[in-house]
C-alpha cells in the first residue's frame, strides 16, 4: 500500500512540473551605447522566434559607467554573456587572459568576406581573434546647419573642407547676446565630460594637424607623438575657439543636443547623430553631412566596435549562433534604423542611401579622406582619460591666449605624462 501511494504521489508531482513553463535560458547582453538597446531588444525578440527556450536581456548604461562595471565583474564571472567594447578595453581583458579566442565557427565566419581584412586584422591579436566586428564605432564628419549657413551669408552647398575655413565660417554663424555672451554657438567642441571620449573628439583635431597621441617607434614600442608644433597648433586651435574667437562657450549646451535642438551650426561626429536627429528634430535641415576638414593630413576616424563574448558565454552555443545573429545580413539594417550606427560588415546600402541622403559619406566616404584608429595597447585607454583631464584645464585656461610658451609648456606636460603611462606598461620606446 505504501509503495502504491509512493508511486501516485511521484507521478503527481511530476504531472504538477510538467504543468509549468520551461524556464529560458538567458543571454545577458551590456552595452555603453543607450541608442544600441532598441536593436539588441529587437535581436532578443527575434532570435527568440528561433530559440524559444532563450531570453535575451539588455543592460545599456553611460559607456564610462559602463566599462567600469564590466572590467569589475569579467574578472568574477558576474558579467555578461554578450558586450559591445571599444579595442582599448577589450585588449587589457585579452591581455588578461579573461576574453576567450574566438571558437573554429566564428572564426570562420569572421573571416568568410563579410567584413574588410582591415577589420578582421583590427580584431586578431597575436594571430588570434576575437569578438565580431558589428559597427563603425566612428568615420566621424562634419554636420552643419544649412539655415544657419543661408542666414549668416555662407554658401549651404559649400561646407567647410578645412581646419581654417571652419574657424572662419563659425565666427559668422555665431550669436551672441548684448553681453557678449555666445547664445548659438557656431562651433561645437567637446569640451568637458571627461574620460577617453573628450581625448578622441580633440584627437580629430590632432591627427589633422599632423601628430597623433603615440606614434611607434619601429621596435614594437610607442613614445608620445605631440610635443611638437602640429601638437601646439592642435590645442591652440581649441583655445582661440572658446577665447579668442569665442565659437563655443561651456556655458552652452554642447554636442548631439546642441545640434539637436538649435543651439550650434557645427559640429563633428558619428554616424548615430542623424538616428537622434530623425527622432527629436526631423525637420533641422542640414541634408547632407560633410567629410571631417583637412589640415596638414585629411583623415577620419575609423573604429571597428566589437561585440564579445565572456568566457561564461562562449560555453553555449545558443550565445554563438546570437554573435552570428547580430551581425548578419538580416540584422545590418535594423542596426541602422533603431540605432543610427552603420554596419563594420558588408552590407546594401543603396536603399538605405536613397531613403537618407545623410548616411552617403558613413558608407561611401570619397576617396580622398584616409582613415586611421586606435592604437590596440593596453596602455592606450588609461593614456586617452588620463589625458581628457589635462586637455579640459586646459580648454578653460584664458591665459594660453596668444601665448606660444604657454601652450609649448601645456603641451609638454602631456607629452611626459604620455611617456611615463607608456613606461609604466613597459610600452615606452625611444
Amino acid at each position: 500500500m505504501k509503495k502504491t501511494v509512493s508511486i501516485f504521489t511521484l507521478a503527481l508531482c511530476l504531472l504538477v512540473l510538467m504543468s509549468y513553463p520551461v524556464l529560458a535560458k538567458t543571454i545577458n547582453v551590456w552595452t555603453g551605447f543607450p541608442e544600441l538597446e532598441p536593436f539588441y531588444k529587437w535581436a532578443g525578440a527575434e532570435f527568440s522566434k528561433t530559440h524559444p527556450d532563450i531570453e535575451v536581456k539588455v543592460l545599456s548604461t553611460s559607456l564610462r559607467e559602463f566599462e567600469q562595471k564590466l572590467v569589475t565583474s569579467i574578472p568574477t564571472g558576474t558579467g555578461p554573456e554578450v558586450f559591445d567594447v571599444g579595442p582599448y578595453i577589450a585588449i587589457k581583458l585579452i591581455d588578461a587572459g579573461l576574453l576567450p579566442v574566438n571558437p573554429p565557427e566564428l572564426d570562420s565566419y569572421l573571416k568568410s568576406g563579410a567584413w574588410s581584412q582591415f577589420a578582421v586584422d583590427y580584431v586578431t591579436i597575436k594571430g588570434k581573434t576575437y569578438g565580431l566586428p558589428l559597427m563603425n564605432g566612428s568615420r566621424a564628419a562634419l554636420f552643419y546647419n544649412k539655415d544657419m549657413f543661408k542666414e549668416a551669408g555662407l554658401d549651404p552647398n559649400k561646407p567647410p573642407t578645412t581646419y581654417k575655413e571652419l574657424m572662419e565660417a563659425a565666427q559668422k554663424l555665431t550669436t551672441y547676446d548684448k553681453s557678449g555672451n555666445v547664445i548659438r554657438s557656431g562651433l561645437s567642441l567637446r569640451i568637458s565630460g571627461g574620460g577617453s571620449g573628450l581625448t578622441e573628439k580633440f584627437r580629430f583635431v590632432l591627427h589633422n594637424a599632423g601628430a597623433d597621441l603615440i606614434v611607434p617607434t619601429g621596435d614594437g614600442k610607442w613614445k608620445n607623438g605631440i610635443d611638437n608644433e602640429a601638437g601646439r597648433d592642435a590645442l591652440r586651435y581649441y583655445i582661440d575657439a572658446l577665447h579668442k574667437y569665442k565659437v563655443d562657450d561651456p556655458q552652452v549646451k554642447h554636442d548631439s543636443d546642441a545640434f539637436v535642438t538649435d543651439t550650434t551650426a557645427m559640429f563633428l561626429r558619428e554616424s548615430w547623430v542623424i538616428g537622434e536627429v530623425k527622432s527629436k528634430n526631423p525637420n533641422l535641415n542640414y541634408e547632407r553631412v560633410a567629410p571631417m576638414p583637412g589640415w596638414r593630413r585629411h583623415d577620419t576616424l575609423s573604429q571597428p566596435w566589437a561585440i564579445y563574448m565572456s568566457s561564461e558565454g562562449a560555453k553555449s552555443k545558443e550565445v554563438v549562433e546570437f554573435m552570428k545573429f547580430l551581425t548578419s545580413t538580416q540584422a545590418a539594417p535594423q542596426l541602422i534604423e533603431l540605432s543610427g550606427w552603420i554596419p563594420e560588415r558588408n552590407f546594401d546600402s543603396a536603399s538605405l542611401v536613397k531613403e537618407t541622403p545623410q548616411y552617403e559619406f558613413f558608407v561611401n566616404p570619397p576617396k580622398e579622406i584616409g582613415f586611421y584608429a586606435d592604437p590596440v595597447i593596453p596602455a592606450f585607454d588609461e593614456i586617452q582619460t588620463k589625458i581628457a583631464d589635462e586637455l579640459m584645464e586646459a580648454f578653460l585656461n584664458k591665459k594660453l591666449v596668444d601665448n606660444p610658451k604657454g601652450i609649448e609648456k601645456t603641451v609638454r606636460k602631456m607629452a611626459n605624462m604620455i611617456d611615463s603611462i607608456l613606461k609604466r606598461y613597459k610600452a615606452y620606446g625611444k
